[in-house]
């Protein structure tokens, strides 16, 4: 705030989108000038606005190692509040999908968690069902069980 400076983390940087990110920047400035307008007034000096701030890209950020995982590793990124490591790779998208969509789910403020419980109950009974009816014939359903041998039905 003192230094009136926006700083640009992009964790997958490139020029093709460097243009749209100042104005998405910019336009951002604006909105938050109209929202705080009346904290502006009161504990600015008059003329002081967002959107006069310098933005400037930093290389601070992280960098993503694929295309399709922004929110998840931004998310991911936002936990570590040191940034001790903003230069290493450690985000494993898969992993990073599964431990914050839980996290999110048993998170104490979810009100919608008894539903989603019973949503899954029921895709689970409908695919317990499907297997039940087509046996052996979906070799690599996910919830399929492996045979048992003779000496583990022993």
């Amino acid at each position: 705030m003192g230094d009136k400076k926006v700083e640009l983390w992009d964790s997958l940087p490139g020029v093709k989108y460097n243009a749209s990110r100042y104005q998405l920047a910019e336009r951002i400035m604006k909105v938050l000038d109209y929202i705080y307008n009346d904290e502006i007034v009161k504990y600015f000096e008059k003329g002081w606005q967002f959107a006069k701030f310098n933005i400037v890209r930093t290389d601070k950020a992280r960098r993503q190692l694929n295309a399709c995982d922004c929110g998840i590793f931004v998310m991911n990124w936002l936990e570590d509040i040191e940034c001790t490591s903003h230069g290493s790779n450690k985000f494993q998208h898969a992993s990073e999908w599964v431990r914050i969509a839980l996290s999110l789910l048993k998170n104490p403020k979810n009100k919608r968690l008894k539903e989603v419980r019973e949503s899954a109950r029921r895709v689970v009974d409908e695919e317990l069902d499907k297997l039940a009816e087509h046996g052996p014939s979906i070799p690599h359903h996910p919830i399929a069980r492996k045979p048992m041998t003779r000496s583990q039905a022993k």
